[in-house]
């Protein structure tokens, strides 16, 4: 059989002729209709692009930015500004935006920040091409409005004539890639004024210390925001969700008598110089506090700042640690976080306690000797030589130890300590502030003899400013115990008012027969006693000198006060001065703090319009009437085992030679007081732990 010829691949042709004239046709239609299509894009883009953008854009979402809310003022009782936050603005920078368009904005957003706020170009132009892709630089924080407010009527164009530094050739819209980002800052027009009571605010709005700290959730607001979207019709709306500003603490605080406080506390502190120097004033009447002033102080607007008490060499030379110590220190409240044996502003707690009791009675007599015998040891009066027979109103007069502790003999220790509770010593008083102490007290069951008889006159227990304050109060108004407050009301950003202060009685010390005796033993105080060099000619004025030897004894270092009230028929306000170890000589020396109150009291009385009751004596032609002239028994102290130490006195002028007696040794507790040391030995005052060494 003839085979066929097979053929050769090459013998065949892919397309033929036809075909390819097809092909050439398909694809000159092809070309031609995405051609056609590419104008028809660019003809929708150029026309309607924007529209078709919106639709897009209608199916996302816009998240936009933060509204920050501003903190709630702080003000003194009259309504003038103790501490505000104030709007400022942070200029933020979007390298992104400015490089954009082929760098267009780049130059004349440059020339712009460099006119309107002196900017170097060439710094900005660095950091812009380190960071191209940047679309959030903070450059600048806490700018006011009066600072950008040029630039940004530049960028709107609302400039009333064109800057001759902005080109012709730049336009006002080619300004991009810069805004400003809101917040507020806190700010305290009066810087250091009463920088214990109000405090501070760190970053984040968290208060530290006073009434930022106890009252910030009051004072804190909540943020808002605004949402961008666009609606049905492609139109950008907003949704606002405004901020919830903060609440105003309207504090009991007067701005007048804290700059008169703080007055003669700086002087005294700058002039003289002590550890810790503090005033504390409060209304007897309903708790209020009204002025609370201490030395050192800070600068509530720069709260870290220690070029006022350091060199930059010795702020080189610290560690962090002892940086932080010296900053707690310095912000401590000492008025209500430091306690302290108050000496013999304790006795009228004593006396009332007495009288209460029925244990005394208003004429009874106590003989001084100058010291009473205790376990072997001798505790001295205030004056070693003695006072001689003392009616119960001159114990408290001229501060006789001896007296007291006979009082104290009659009340037994329980007794005392049911009415040391009664005062609320060893216990917070409740004022709205933080970090206040509770002091410390013996009680009933650890109370020895002697640790009974020193704590007659105010030593071997611990108090703080703000409970003797307290207590005091209770002691002159008629019995009646306020809890101490420094908020007065709280009102929203409207002014309106959402709370209130409630004024309480919390409970009755003394009766008003107690009460009015001691306001009498007081005013006798000051007109003829240790606290004459208070004594202001016209005005009745009472109050009470102490001087306590602090722990250890043998340091002989001391801290002296005095605790007074005006006036003595309607007290309106009570004056507290603390001296902790003045830089004098003689620590022990209570003028210290008396001459200081009588200062205070001479431009407290009249702001207050408490006005002389009595007549003032004419003075005699080459004399003077002032009361430091006259010889009057000081409170001053060179002890050796005295607790109390406040003896060297020789009594008022005139004063007879202090009668003698034999020495009453009282070596165990007298028989029907149903107290004896466990051990049956009293304590040594010498050589016992007591609440201030612990």
């Amino acid at each position: 059989m003839r085979q066929k010829k097979r053929k050769k691949p090459t013998d065949y042709k892919m397309f033929s002729k036809k075909m390819q004239t097809k092909l050439v046709q398909l694809f000159l239609m092809i070309a031609l209709a995405l051609f056609g299509l590419a104008l028809r894009l660019l003809y929708i883009n150029d026309t309607k692009g924007h529209n078709y953008t919106v639709q897009v854009l209608a199916q996302q979402s816009y998240e936009s930015k933060t509204l920050p809310y501003q903190r709630g003022s702080i003000t003194d009782r009259n309504g003038i500004v103790l501490a505000a936050s104030e709007k400022v603005y942070n200029l933020i920078l979007d390298a992104k935006i400015m490089n954009s368009e082929n760098g267009k904005y780049l130059n004349p957003t440059l020339t712009a920040l460099n006119g309107c706020f002196g900017y170097d170009v060439g710094e900005l132009s660095a950091l812009i091409a380190s960071n191209p892709d940047s679309q959030y630089y903070v450059y600048k924080k806490g700018m006011t409005y009066d600072e950008i407010k040029e630039f940004q009527n530049l960028k709107s164009g609302k400039l009333e004539t064109r800057p001759s530094w902005f080109p012709e050739d730049y336009s006002y819209s080619s300004i991009q890639g810069v805004w400003f980002e809101e917040e507020y800052k806190r700010n305290y027009p009066y810087s250091t004024l009463a920088c214990d009571l109000i405090g501070f605010v760190n970053s984040g709005d968290d208060g530290t210390w006073g009434i930022e700290q106890y009252y910030n959730s009051q004072l804190n607001g909540t943020n808002g925001r605004t949402y961008g979207y666009l609606n049905s019709d492609s139109a950008l709306e907003k949704v606002i969700k405004p901020a919830t500003d903060g609440n105003t603490i309207v504090s009991t605080i007067d701005v007048n008598l804290q700059m008169i406080a703080e007055k003669y506390v700086k002087e005294y502190y700058e002039t003289v110089g002590a550890k810790n120097v503090a005033v504390l004033m409060m209304n007897p009447n309903n708790g209020e506090i009204l002025a609370e002033a201490t030395a050192p102080w800070f600068d509530l607007n720069n709260p870290r700042d220690l070029t006022a008490y350091f060199t930059e060499d010795e702020i080189g030379a610290m560690t962090g640690e002892e940086k932080s110590n010296f900053l707690y220190g310095l912000w401590k409240n000492f008025a209500l976080s430091e306690s302290y044996e108050p000496g013999s502003t304790g006795k009228p707690f004593t006396v009332a306690a007495a009288l209460e009791e029925a244990k005394v009675y208003e004429t009874q007599e106590f003989l001084c000797e100058g010291f009473m015998i205790y376990g072997g040891d001798r505790i001295y009066c205030h004056n070693r030589t003695g006072d001689g027979v003392v009616t119960l109103e001159e114990s408290i007069k001229y501060s006789c130890n001896v007296a007291m502790m006979k009082i104290v003999e009659s009340m037994g220790k329980t007794i005392f300590c049911k009415y040391q509770d009664i005062f609320n010593f060893g216990k917070k008083t409740g004022i709205d502030l933080p970090g206040e102490e509770s002091g410390l007290l013996y009680g009933v069951e650890h109370m020895g003899l002697t640790d009974l008889v020193t704590n007659s006159f105010g030593q071997n227990y611990n108090v703080t400013m703000v409970q003797m304050v307290a207590a005091f109060s209770s002691l002159i108004n008629g019995g009646y115990y306020y809890e101490p407050h420094v908020m007065k009301k709280i009102t929203d950003a409207s002014g309106a008012t959402i709370q209130t202060s409630e004024v309480e009685i919390v409970k009755e010390t003394v009766s008003e027969s107690t009460s009015k005796a001691i306001r009498e033993m007081l005013y006798q105080t000051v007109e003829g006693g240790t606290g004459i060099r208070s004594r202001i000619e016209g005005y009745k004025i009472g109050g009470k000198t102490g001087t306590a030897e602090k722990q250890p004894r043998e340091e002989k270092r001391f801290l002296v006060s005095f605790i007074s009230f005006a006036p003595v028929d309607d007290p309106q306000i009570v004056v507290y001065v603390v001296i902790d170890e003045p830089n004098i000589e003689k620590q022990s020396d209570a003028s210290q703090a008396t001459v200081m109150s009588k200062k205070l009291y001479s431009e407290i009385l009249p702001y207050m319009g408490i006005f002389p009751t009595e007549e003032l004596k004419t003075e005699p032609e080459g004399g003077t009437s002032e009361p430091e002239s006259t010889a009057v028994p000081e409170e001053s102290t060179e002890p050796e085992t005295s607790p109390e130490g406040e003896p060297g006195t020789t009594g008022a002028e005139g004063e007879t030679e202090p009668q003698r007696a034999t020495p009453v040794y009282n070596e165990e507790w007298p028989e029907g007081q149903g107290f004896m040391e466990p051990s049956g030995t009293p304590n040594d005052p010498e050589t016992e732990t007591s609440p201030a060494a612990e």
